[in-house]
């Protein structure tokens, strides 16, 4: 069964592909969905729905601290009131005109011992952390090195994870976590007191976590088995996905603790005989009902076939057919519809289809 996708809007953007396959999407709890971006030495908070709806999309433009880094991920909240960036040696809370509200200084993420230039030439070495802001605006999850120059080995051993609040920088909350992470990112759930930390150590796996604020302590647990991508929460909140590392299958994971509820192998999606594809690592929440995910040809990495699943069995539904060249991944917003680059990369495509055949 093939479904045919319905395009529902266009959108111009400085660097489209970074929306759907970097981390420059801020899915909140509360529905409203933000791409934060660099142009040109500025950085763009954009409210996309609204964009796509025909409307003033730009809600913030602030000179880009660090023009040098080009590996931070950054967060904001759902109001875009605070902007919050994921430097090489700090986090940096922005007002939206631009003007520091805190600045958090943390280990270098650059590689090996090493004496600190200018903020605008960043040192040797592609590791970064990452940030979110939880869904009231009021506390910042973030995910740093500690404040110790980076290349001792009593510190390489680990990094942290901090609750900061979001009025003044305050620590309120650490944990520690292992080390040796190449780059990071945050995934909110809809209580606003648990969080998801995704982290990648290249060919050493991508351990993930789940931390707990509950109001005076972060507690946090190792979730998976370190060679799972978390990629997106149910907006229930009861269930989070995950891609694999390697050639596995798509998991379904109960949010609480991490147990795989629902497995689906790449090979589901072809006839006894065909030889399977992989996924790839992007998948998410269409809606409540219905996850989209994308699959490798078997041997051709280059070319993706995007495919609509049932979101409580990972079951098959069938391959998404496009009127126009697509590029890059699908991201799933979910409410309904989903997001990819065109083939050229310059412009952001929403779609939406339904479970009707073509």
């Amino acid at each position: 069964m093939t479904f045919h996708a319905r395009p529902t809007g266009t959108v111009l953007l400085p660097d489209a592909a970074a929306v759907v396959g970097g981390h420059a999407l801020l899915r909140h709890p509360s529905g409203s969905r933000h791409a934060l971006l660099r142009d040109a030495g500025t950085i763009r908070l954009a409210d996309l729905l609204a964009a796509f709806d025909g409307g003033p999309g730009l809600l913030a433009v602030v000179p880009d601290p660090w023009p040098g880094w080009r590996n931070s991920a950054c967060g904001a909240s759902a109001d875009g009131s605070l902007i919050v960036l994921a430097g090489q040696r700090s986090v940096l809370a922005l007002e939206a005109d631009g003007r520091t509200r805190w600045e958090y200084r943390h280990g270098c993420w650059g590689d090996g011992p090493h004496a600190h230039g200018s903020a605008d030439v960043p040192c040797h070495g592609l590791w970064s952390g990452s940030c979110a802001v939880s869904p009231d605006g009021t506390l910042v999850w973030a995910h740093v090195l500690p404040d110790l120059d980076h290349g001792d080995l009593a510190v390489d051993s680990y990094e942290e994870w901090l609750i900061l609040d979001a009025a003044d920088g305050a620590v309120p909350g650490r944990a520690r976590l292992e080390g040796g992470t190449g780059g990071s990112n945050h995934l909110p759930y809809p209580d606003g007191a648990h969080m998801l930390l995704s982290t990648g150590q290249g060919q050493d796996g991508t351990p993930a976590y789940l931390g707990h604020w509950d109001g005076t302590g972060l507690t946090v647990r190792e979730v998976g088995d370190g060679f799972r991508i978390p990629v997106d929460v149910h907006s229930s909140g009861r269930a989070f996905l995950s891609t694999p590392h390697g050639r596995d299958g798509l998991q379904l994971h109960r949010s609480t603790d991490g147990l795989v509820v629902t497995e689906r192998a790449a090979g589901d999606l072809v006839a006894d005989g065909d030889e399977a594809p992989r996924w790839g690592y992007a998948a998410g929440f269409v809606d409540g009902h219905t996850v989209i995910a994308a699959a490798h040809d078997a041997g051709r990495r280059e070319e993706r076939q995007h495919w609509l699943l049932d979101a409580l069995t990972l079951r098959p539904l069938g391959p998404v057919a496009y009127p126009r060249p697509v590029g890059g991944y699908p991201l799933a917003l979910g409410d309904g519809s989903w997001l990819t680059p065109d083939a050229g990369g310059s412009a952001l495509l929403r779609w939406k289809g339904g479970r009707t055949a073509a």
